[in-house]
């Protein structure tokens, strides 16, 4: 399996995933759709088979109708039928494949209620990757739009915390070196936290460069069940903790 990360608009990821097996390809939140295809031209590679969105906003849906005008055989895997141009609605747990990759639906709802992550396996190369959108950032999640606190709970510390240590992250967008910033203060004794921190400061990229693993270290919206995270929300809760750190985080 390989990733191309697709940076567009001013901070947003949109994907295309490999399959180097068979050169089966599928693009995930198109917004820029001419700029995955010049990635695809890179790579020698065709897409136009299946588009992967993680939810319907337009940052990461925009590109949706675009990309069905040009490949209207595309199939377009969403989690609610009100996103732009989906064909196949999504629920937990549902599973395809693109070529040999086995895609896995893990149903996120909070950030909006239509939310998907896609858990991919590569079981040749015993590769693993998560594509996030908006509900795992690195270090940190979305905001809680359209759900409440247990909801991002359950998505970020039952559903993507089940996932193995080894499965890498492939956020929504570059948000990271703000999210380790309010991390920090929450924990600052945090040695996973402290090398993030640093590794903001040399590189500008990090989506795709941790893990679940990771997460579980450095991300305190994964930690709420910590002594250090609940002594800063002052809740033993590790639901109402969820809550707490998101209103801090909204505040700056």
């Amino acid at each position: 399996m390989r990733v191309i990360p697709v940076p567009c608009r001013s901070d947003n990821y949109q994907y295309l995933i490999i399959d180097e097996a068979t050169q089966k390809t599928a693009i995930v939140d198109p917004y820029t759709p001419s700029k995955l295809e010049t990635a695809a031209e890179k790579e020698e590679v065709q897409i136009g088979e299946f588009l992967l969105t993680t939810h319907g906003h337009h940052d990461h849906a925009g590109g949706n109708e675009e990309v069905v005008k040009k490949y209207p055989r595309i199939k377009v895997y969403a989690g609610g039928a009100n996103v732009s141009a989906v064909t196949d609605v999504l629920k937990h747990n549902d599973k395809f494949k693109i070529g040999n990759l086995d895609v896995t639906a893990l149903f996120t709802p909070c950030h909006t209620q239509d939310h998907i992550c896609y858990f991919v396996e590569d079981k040749e190369k015993n590769q693993r990757a998560v594509f996030t959108g908006d509900t795992l950032f690195v270090s940190g999640c979305g905001r809680f739009f359209e759900g409440e606190p247990q909801e991002m709970h359950v998505a970020l510390n039952e559903k993507l915390a089940s996932l193995p240590d080894d499965t890498v992250t492939y956020v929504g967008h570059e948000y990271t070196a703000s999210n380790v910033a309010f991390s920090k203060k929450i924990e600052p004794d945090n040695e996973a936290i402290q090398k993030l921190e640093q590794y903001c400061k040399e590189n500008e990229v990090t989506t795709g460069k941790f893990t679940i693993g990771d997460e579980k270290k450095h991300n305190v919206f994964m930690r709420t069940d910590q002594p250090t995270v609940q002594k800063a929300t002052n809740t033993s809760d590790p639901i109402k903790a969820m809550g707490v750190l998101r209103e801090m985080k909204n505040k700056g």
